[in-house]
């Protein structure tokens, strides 16, 4: 079953923030886009999906942002979803946890 996660931010991450974030930590993998955008997905240089981000969208549930990511949500703006793919997920947290550095967010496992 794939990993879902939650990115809280207030500016969520760019293709080419997601490009330049997942080559540094994945030389020769690529950034593949869906939808115009809506999909954006890091394969690693097999071609393995590592982490596939969807477009983000207001918070509008204060609640629902505190139960996804605990601690300390209440100054973000912008929701987020991410998923690992099936397998091991060690290289997509890697990943999501990066990207929510870069942008200056907070990551976790949505339940």
């Amino acid at each position: 079953m794939p990993t879902e996660l939650v990115l809280l931010c207030d500016d969520e991450p760019s293709s080419q923030v997601i490009d330049e974030v997942g080559g540094r930590l994945l030389p020769g993998g690529a950034l593949l886009e869906y939808g115009d955008g809506q999909v954006r997905q890091w394969v690693d240089q097999t071609g393995r999906a590592v982490l596939s981000v969807f477009a983000g969208r207001p918070v509008t549930v204060r609640a629902d942002a505190d139960r996804a990511v605990h601690g300390g949500t209440d100054q973000y703006s912008r929701w987020v979803d991410m998923t690992v793919p099936y397998g091991d997920a060690r290289d997509g947290w890697a990943l999501a946890r990066a990207l929510a550095a870069e942008v200056g967010g907070r990551v976790g496992q949505r339940g």
